[in-house]
């Protein structure tokens, strides 16, 4: 095989699979809908989340535009059920915190918040949504999430 040839067969190869990652079902790993049928981010039919300390966000998503008052959601289990978050703008300065309620001792149970802030102009922003290490670095880290946001004025 030429160089050319070999080229061309890759070339079409590489379009061929952008295609059928184009006609692909988006879903969500961890909420959303897959093939039509919605997905509970707090399934654990698998035991997946079995004797585990996590913090899952499924809304918003990494990278989407949001303005004050945006909802928060997804699913935890921490320590006594509490979920800490805060909203750090480009210059790190604390735009927002709060905590909310979410699973615990009896297993992954979802949570929702609504992040109020003031902003002067648009800007990339992250959510830390987590849990306080109660532990002081004893055993497995806390769970966390942390998405990048655009923030509007």
């Amino acid at each position: 095989m030429t160089h050319v040839t070999t080229r061309t067969m890759l070339v079409a190869a590489m379009l061929g699979f952008v295609a059928l990652l184009a006609n692909a079902w988006p879903a969500n790993a961890l909420g959303g809908w897959v093939e039509g049928e919605e997905v509970d981010a707090c399934d654990n039919d698998d035991g997946a989340f079995d004797q585990a300390a996590f913090v899952i966000v499924t809304e918003p998503e990494a990278g989407e535009r949001v303005e004050s008052g945006f909802e928060v959601a997804g699913c935890s289990r921490t320590f006594e059920g509490s979920v800490q978050w805060t909203l750090i703008g480009r210059d790190g300065s604390v735009l927002a915190s709060g905590n909310t309620q979410g699973g615990g001792v009896d297993g992954p149970g979802d949570f929702s918040f609504t992040v109020p802030y003031k902003a002067d102009a648009r800007q990339i922003g992250h959510l830390r949504v987590f849990e306080e290490d109660v532990s002081d670095g004893e055993g497995n880290p806390p769970g966390r999430t942390v998405l990048p946001l655009v923030l509007k004025p």
